[in-house]
């Protein structure tokens, strides 16, 4: 590998941590689609992984708004689905599952962008089985592609609507879940040297997005947190459509 791609490398998780941070999630999906034209896309992903245990970092400054009911409820559901998408991981088609996983983004940010502007849909919910089923998918996600937040956005935009609370509980569900993949890519055999090696280099670059993602998110209001949020997943969901 040249000097030039581990610079983009670096600066792709930079931008994208910036931006995950201030959510609390999405640096995975927003930074894959761009670093699978550079590396080979399972080791990004196992990489991905790895460094997103740093956000234990946003969760330890946000402790006492983490919300522990919800996180577990999301943790459990996902722990369903990790083992099936980390075998898939083996043999499926990344950019295919991209793809898909693109269209319902765009789909899901577009709704709760819908939702913000007009009263009558933010008062619809969803029923408590269909946002199970987007925790236990979301899990499958994750586990093989890295990817699987905008489903887990189904409950936790209903579920955590407060900036802090939001914001504080994915970083620690995005840890812990990244945790157990990682694990899971262990007994499954997939972690290799230059796995852990992409994943150092790229880890002060993730830090030092996570601090500067977090002085942006202090001076956003939470309306303007919202309208951010379904942007970045909506603007997520079209990269990994296009294949960017």
């Amino acid at each position: 590998m040249t000097g030039t791609v581990w610079i983009s490398y670096v600066l792709i998780l930079f931008a994208a941590n910036v931006l995950g941070a201030v959510g609390g999630f999405g640096a995975g999906m927003i930074s894959i689609p761009f670093l699978i034209q550079l590396f080979d896309a399972k080791q990004v992903i196992m990489a991905s992984t790895v460094t997103c245990i740093l956000n234990l970092l946003i969760a330890w400054k946000n402790w006492k708004w983490i919300q522990w009911k919800k996180l577990w409820t999301i943790v459990a559901w996902m722990c369903l689905g990790l083992p099936i998408g980390v075998w898939w991981l083996k043999s499926l088609s990344v950019p295919v599952l991209k793809q898909i996983l693109g269209i319902f983004m765009v789909v899901l940010g577009i709704y709760g962008l819908i939702k913000l502007r007009f009263s009558y849909f933010e008062k619809r919910k969803l029923p408590k089985p269909v946002l199970y089923l987007g925790l236990f998918l979301g899990g499958i996600v994750q586990g093989a592609i890295s990817s699987g937040g905008s489903l887990v956005l189904l409950y936790a935009q209903q579920e955590l609507p407060e900036k802090k609370g939001f914001r504080a509980t994915q970083a620690l569900l995005w840890s812990v879940i990244s945790v157990i993949a990682v694990f899971q890519y262990w007994y499954a055999g997939t972690l290799t040297r230059e796995v852990f090696t992409m994943a150092a280099i790229g880890a002060p670059a993730v830090l030092l997005g996570i601090f500067a993602g977090g002085l942006l998110c202090r001076r956003l209001s939470q309306r303007s947190f919202q309208y951010l949020i379904n942007v970045l997943i909506l603007v997520a969901g079209i990269i990994n459509f296009m294949g960017v």
